[in-house]
């Protein structure tokens, strides 16, 4: 049986998308993010805890710093930052640090998101 657990942390940002459809898009704009990261595995007999949420926090404190009231285009982060590849590089930076990894799900908006699985 697994268990799993989520954290959810806040940053605000801004980007500039070059390559997209719409001329809104390519203006500078910005977006409340909610990155919600969640863990699975087997609940540990001795402390309870698929994982602990202190390691959680540090884990994710970078991953936020990279992102949090910074201005990324393509030039800056190497590649058009959308929520996409956002949450793709998230999901790696996280997947470095821990094999429980399970999903990682970036909000742009109130109403859609996007998500990596594993």
């Amino acid at each position: 049986m697994k268990t799993s657990v989520t954290k959810i942390v806040k940053f605000e940002m801004a980007h500039q998308l070059d390559e997209c459809y719409s001329e809104e898009c390519k203006n500078i704009h910005g977006h409340g993010y909610v990155l919600s990261v969640t863990f699975e595995g087997a609940v540990h007999p001795d402390t309870g805890m698929v994982m602990d949420f202190k390691e959680v926090k540090e884990i994710l404190q970078p991953i936020v710093d990279r992102y949090d009231h910074k201005f990324l285009t393509k030039e800056s982060y190497g590649k058009n930052p959308t929520a996409e590849n956002m949450a793709l590089d998230i999901f790696h930076a996280v997947r470095e640090k821990t094999p429980l990894l399970k999903r990682v799900r970036l909000w742009e908006t109130d109403t859609g998101y996007a998500e990596v699985s594993y």
